[in-house]
């Protein structure tokens, strides 16, 4: 796409063209920077944080961007290999987030100017430091631009969905150095979607699996679904299964007597209902998966996925304190 020298973001014809050609590539990518006057927001996949922070004139464009005081927002995976890259394109911008699987690469001015490329060539092998800084990189060969402004205000919202999900990168780096657990929280809509995850979070299970059925009547709808299966199957390996029922109309025997196989089930009744209509389901302290219940039998509602140490233990800390209330006695 050609500017000329006298165009500005306002002013630009809409258009979509495929630039091809490393130097044309790199010419359009710096007079973008230089026409931008608020925003430069990108997305880019794990080898180009390398590509951007080894090539002089990008960098200078950058640094010159963030002194106008444009805001650069950078989305890319953070991994062992890029980590000092990405180090120094933090340094560069103004903000970067970590999102898993990153593919292609797209960056917006000013909700104005898409750029995106398909792929680099970065079929070389990842190098070292010092053999990066005798290479030259190697840009794209083609990449589409485009000034349609519905179709550039589309991809600025997409890239806006992306920034939501993305984590700071600090937390990132924080993960990878310290060799820590990758915490989550995911709100999961779909009834397949949560059922797999019922299997998933159930299968994990090596020491100890807590249950809280809000009311006996939806054991029903779990046993359907696949999930007491599961359960009897680790009750054989010795895995400690305690389940709480809430007693939201007295209980009738049939949906509960299949537990009454398994001696190492251990089942309590609560003496009264529990508020919420929810099924929470925590594995050896680690996992937790909290289901909303509704009254169609095939359907389950909104769900809450998480390993985070702060969610997982406030599940058990509610688990404890229901149990402590709760009776051995059987509810007829």
């Amino acid at each position: 796409m050609t500017f000329s020298s006298n165009s500005t973001l306002g002013n630009l014809e809409e258009k979509t063209e495929v630039t091809r050609g490393m130097e044309n590539i790199i010419e359009a990518t710096l007079t973008r920077f230089s026409l931008t006057k608020h925003t430069i927001d990108s997305c880019i996949d794990k080898d180009n944080p390398k590509t951007i922070v080894t090539h002089n004139r990008i960098v200078s464009a950058i640094i010159h961007a963030k002194n106008r005081g444009i805001r650069t927002r950078v989305i890319t995976e953070i991994t062992i290999e890029n980590l000092s890259y990405c180090k120094e394109l933090i340094n560069l911008t103004s903000e970067v987030r970590h999102l898993e699987d990153v593919i292609g690469n797209f960056s917006i001015s000013d909700i104005s100017i898409y750029q995106a490329a398909a792929m680099g060539d970065f079929s070389r092998p990842m190098l070292n430091r010092s053999q990066v800084e005798k290479t030259e990189p190697t840009p794209v060969s083609e990449t589409i631009y485009s000034t349609m402004s519905a179709f550039v205000a589309q991809q600025q919202y997409f890239f806006e969905m992306l920034w939501k999900k993305a984590i700071p990168a600090a937390q990132r780096i924080r993960e990878i150095e310290e060799n820590l657990k990758r915490e989550f929280i995911e709100t999961i809509r779909d009834t397949e979607e949560t059922t797999s995850l019922i299997s998933k979070v159930l299968s994990s299970a090596t020491e100890e699996i807590l249950i809280v059925f809000s009311r006996a009547g939806i054991l029903k709808k779990y046993e359907k679904l696949g999930m007491l299966d599961i359960v009897r199957k680790k009750t054989d390996k010795e895995i400690e299964v305690r389940i709480l029922i809430g007693m939201d109309k007295p209980t009738k025997e049939r949906d509960v007597e299949w537990l009454r196989e398994y001696p190492r089930i251990e089942l309590r009744y609560l003496n009264k209902s529990i508020q919420t209509s929810l099924t929470t389901i925590v594995t050896d302290r680690e996992l937790s998966l909290v289901i909303e219940e509704r009254k169609d039998e095939d359907d389950l509602g909104f769900a809450t996925y998480s390993n985070s140490e702060s969610t997982v233990l406030s599940c058990v800390s509610i688990f404890e304190n229901l149990w402590a209330q709760s009776t051995r006695q059987t509810q007829k």
